[in-house]
């Protein structure tokens, strides 16, 4: 840390606890002996950062929170790289489903984008994105009806619950607000959180994709927790996936 910086100035201290945020999870009483500071003032300092909304506060320090994404149509032209690589993992996973359920978002779109043109099965999604990229495939798809929302592209409601109620797959396919060891995986949308609940809860098996930059933060509803998941894709390394492979999930490094 430059030793020209001022610590006992707050604002000093927060423009630098905003820059960490990036790198994941703060622990308070690491950061009071780095900043030469009083657990108390680091304390007071997050206090500050959470009410202006950028983290959240928990036992023995802080996570990120993850802003609200901007709506799908606006995101769909500017996909993360990562997901580019999709293809080269897919077969492995899908190969012995019959059915699939998948979820809205980008990076859902770019799973079903990397789908085999000889898949089989019947593909069950709430996003018409999704369906659209399917049907252009020639697979099979059930589109699952009710209000769109404009987050993550998907029909949302009660009557969109009920109907995957019905429903039942191999694989469930779910994109990520935020991904956090103790939280779980969570969504920026109430709505949107229960209908990627009800698919995983009638699935046999849960993927989660998730760029680095959402790991070990948490958005504002929970959906699964880390333990209901079973496998997670990402562009994150082995040692920033610890904490997950230390809760069973099984890591597919894209």
């Amino acid at each position: 840390m430059p030793s020209h910086l001022d610590l006992n100035n707050p604002d000093t201290r927060q423009a630098l606890l905003t820059e960490k945020l990036g790198q994941g999870p703060l622990v308070a009483k690491a950061l009071a002996e780095e900043f030469g500071v009083s657990p108390d003032t680091i304390r007071r300092d997050l206090i500050a950062l959470e009410s202006i909304g950028l983290l959240k506060r928990v036992k023995g320090g802080a996570l990120p929170v993850n802003l609200p994404a901007v709506p799908m149509h606006q995101r769909i032209t500017q996909p993360e790289s990562w997901l580019q690589r999709l293809p080269e993992v897919i077969d492995d996973l899908v190969h012995k489903a019959d059915t699939l359920f998948l979820d809205g978002g980008v990076s859902v779109l770019h799973f079903a984008k990397a789908l085999p043109r000889d898949f089989c099965g019947l593909a069950i999604t709430p996003s018409p994105y999704v369906a659209i990229e399917l049907q252009s495939k020639a697979i099979d798809t059930m589109l699952i009806g009710g209000k769109l929302h404009g987050l993550g592209g998907i029909a949302c409601g009660a009557d969109t619950v009920a109907q995957l109620q019905t429903c039942a797959a191999d694989l469930c396919i779910l994109g990520t607000c935020g991904l956090d060891p103790q939280f779980g995986l969570s969504a920026d949308d109430l709505a949107e959180a229960s209908v990627k609940r009800q698919m995983a809860l009638n699935a046999s098996k849960v993927i989660a994709l998730s760029g680095v930059e959402k790991l070990h933060s948490r958005a504002r509803h929970k959906v699964l927790s880390c333990e209901e998941l079973d496998v997670l894709l990402t562009d994150a390394t082995q040692e920033q996936c610890q904490t997950f492979l230390s809760k069973g999930v099984e890591v597919v490094y894209v």
